[in-house]
């Protein structure tokens, strides 16, 4: 969900003959909420406040761009080394075996995509992907929602 425990992965790709420079204005499309409205409100406040430093302004009426998004998340295991600070493993000379794994950890996955249609031309004109880990903590989410959104944003609109 355009967060992670370090930086996002992002993918952006865009329509070349669209011609962004006369886009002024954009709405809000149905798309794919998560199941958890805080933090569909989170994701919209995040891309309005991105798409907004760019110079394009919300409306409800007839707008330039419609913008949507689909949020997923799923489980999955993960495995993490455990720590050797308690003197054993390969740093002191200990084998590596089982013993010195944590148990599995599941941990939550969450992708975001993006997508702006042109009202006028009726196609979609730029297309962006977030994934990477989800953590638990809602600050730390609130946090990495606004990293992935910049990250995401950082080359909006294109330059062609």
């Amino acid at each position: 969900m355009l967060m992670c425990a370090c930086s996002p992965n992002i993918a952006v790709d865009y329509d070349k003959s669209a011609d962004f420079s006369r886009y002024r204005t954009y709405g809000w499309g149905k798309g794919t909420p998560s199941k958890n409205p805080e933090l569909d409100r989170q994701i919209m406040e995040a891309i309005d406040e991105q798409i907004g430093h760019k110079g394009f302004k919300k409306t409800d009426g007839d707008p330039d761009l419609v913008v949507t998004y689909h949020a997923a998340t799923h489980e999955e295991l993960d495995y993490n080394e455990a720590s050797y600070s308690s003197g054993s493993g390969p740093a002191y000379g200990a084998p590596i075996n089982s013993s010195n794994t944590d148990a599995p950890m599941r941990v939550r996955v969450g992708t975001i995509v993006v997508d702006m249609y042109d009202t006028t031309r009726k196609r979609n004109v730029w297309h962006g992907v977030g994934t990477d880990l989800v953590g638990d903590d809602p600050a730390k989410i609130s946090d990495e929602i606004r990293k992935g959104a910049t990250k995401m944003f950082e080359n909006f609109p294109p330059r062609q």
